[in-house]
């Protein structure tokens, strides 16, 4: 089922929407990187910008819609 999940980081709060379990240490680690890329522009209406990450020996595709974030365990 897919859940979308609110989730503080750094004192700032995102909107996780995952299908599958992820482990907290994961979700940190994929929005420092997110953030290390400049992903969280103000939304503009278009498609979300995808991401290729890897955490762990696990792979994301990790979509960004403003403070949406979308992962799909690959």
């Amino acid at each position: 089922m897919i859940e979308k999940i609110p989730f503080l980081h750094r004192k700032k709060m995102y909107n996780i929407i995952v299908a599958d379990d992820i482990e907290l240490a994961a979700l940190h680690h994929i929005i420092d990187e997110l953030l290390d890329k400049g992903a969280f522009i103000p939304y503009d209406g278009g498609d979300p910008e995808l991401f290729a990450m890897t955490h762990e020996g696990v792979c994301y595709t990790v979509g960004v819609d403003g403070t949406d974030i979308m992962v799909v365990i690959k």
